[in-house]
């Protein structure tokens, strides 16, 4: 009974491990939120400060650079890094299935699917990994990206809001 009493202590006296995570402000995300919020890195040993990025390449430089321990910026813009001599290490994934066309209201009646997209303007993050799974279903959907589309390559997920809520772009 000692012995358990005391190795208890000893338990809560650990110093948590301090993390430096980087985010971007997308939806899929929000699940590093809810980890904090719920303990759940707590109850790991892990003491984690997040850090917002507006887009990939902004949060690999921080991570290169050693102003990050961890990031979630996608698939496609580090294996950009890597392919080019970058010492990262991809470990796993987050998003999910959440992805979604964005659009405004009076543009919804419209675009239903991606096969609605044929003929119409769309933003997306260039190198992004959802810029990569929108040319696949493109691709998927027989539209071709460069002839059946207009892309409108934009730098992070905000400007594709904006884009969208100024009628730039049709999703």
């Amino acid at each position: 009974m000692i012995t358990g009493i005391l190795s208890l202590n000893t338990f809560h006296s650990v110093q948590a491990q301090k993390i430096t995570f980087g985010y971007l402000p997308v939806t899929g995300h929000a699940k590093i939120f809810i980890a904090k919020e719920e303990g759940y890195f707590k109850s790991e040993g892990l003491d984690v400060t997040l850090v917002e990025f507006a887009n990939s390449a902004d949060g690999l430089s921080a991570l290169r650079a050693g102003k990050l321990d961890v990031g979630a910026f996608g698939t496609t813009a580090p294996l950009v890094h890597i392919s080019k001599g970058a010492e990262l290490s991809i470990i796993g994934g987050i998003m999910g299935e959440d992805a979604a066309i964005i659009t405004t209201a009076e543009n919804a009646a419209k675009i239903k699917s991606v096969a609605n997209l044929k003929g119409k303007t769309i933003a997306t993050v260039r190198l992004a990994t959802g810029d990569a799974v929108l040319r696949g279903a493109l691709d998927a959907n027989g539209i071709d990206w460069k002839k059946d589309i207009t892309l409108f390559e934009l730098k992070n997920p905000p400007a594709v809001i904006e884009a969208i809520k100024s009628n730039q772009v049709d999703a």
